[in-house]
């Protein structure tokens, strides 16, 4: 689902009432930033995932324990972006999303090791893109998250078949110049020292003893 798929929630675009005078804004700033044009979020659950175990050989027998993300700035390839006659502001986006993993297992004697892999995702959307070209293009990205709970190692193969709970963010986003209404600069607070009082628990002892 994208921004713009539910009307009923707020999307980028004009805002309906007047918040300059509401909320005070009084400034006006130009910032650089990477500015979101649309975005969709997609959970899957992939079953017997092959992962191949790269860095290190499988010492036998092992037992698989997790897989997790190592960063959620994916790489992303064969983008295909195909605009749609009856929609022109929106495209079917397909893209191939990948998304690193850290390996945890174990061996026969307790001792636990660490490898990376990789899962690879199809994504066939539809998203908002831009009617008109410009200078300066937008660009398709993707962050992903994901986890593996549970894995089987095939140790004939070298691999790791696992379930992974993939979640993952395409965005069509542009690098672009605002002008934003602002507060102002915001304020640093008073840092606070941290400073142990390890005669604390001693003078909140009561001075003398208490008798029945």
């Amino acid at each position: 689902m994208s921004f713009y798929a539910d009307r009923r929630h707020p999307r980028p675009g004009p805002i309906p009432c007047n918040p300059l005078h509401a909320c005070g804004l009084h400034h006006r700033v130009a910032i650089e930033a990477r500015r979101i044009l649309d975005s969709a979020i997609r959970k899957e659950t992939l079953e017997d995932v092959p992962l191949v175990i790269n860095e290190r050989t499988l010492p036998p027998p092992v037992r698989f324990i997790s897989a997790t993300t190592t960063q959620t700035a994916a790489p992303i390839s064969n983008i295909a972006i195909s605009r749609i006659k009856e929609r022109p502001a929106f495209a079917r986006v397909s893209c191939d999303v990948i998304t690193p993993l850290s390996v945890c297992f174990e061996c026969e004697q307790g001792v636990r090791y660490t490898g990376t892999s990789q899962v690879s995702c199809h994504h066939d959307i539809v998203l908002y893109v831009p009617e008109q070209d410009s200078i300066f293009p937008f660009e398709v990205v993707a962050q992903t998250s994901a986890s593996a709970p549970v894995g089987d190692v095939d140790l004939t193969r070298g691999l790791i078949y696992a379930t992974i709970c993939s979640t993952a963010v395409i965005k069509v986003v542009t690098e672009s110049d605002l002008l934003v209404p602002v507060f102002g600069h915001a304020p640093p607070g008073n840092a606070i020292t941290f400073k142990e009082d390890v005669c604390k628990e001693f003078f909140e002892l009561p001075l003398y003893p208490m008798g029945k």
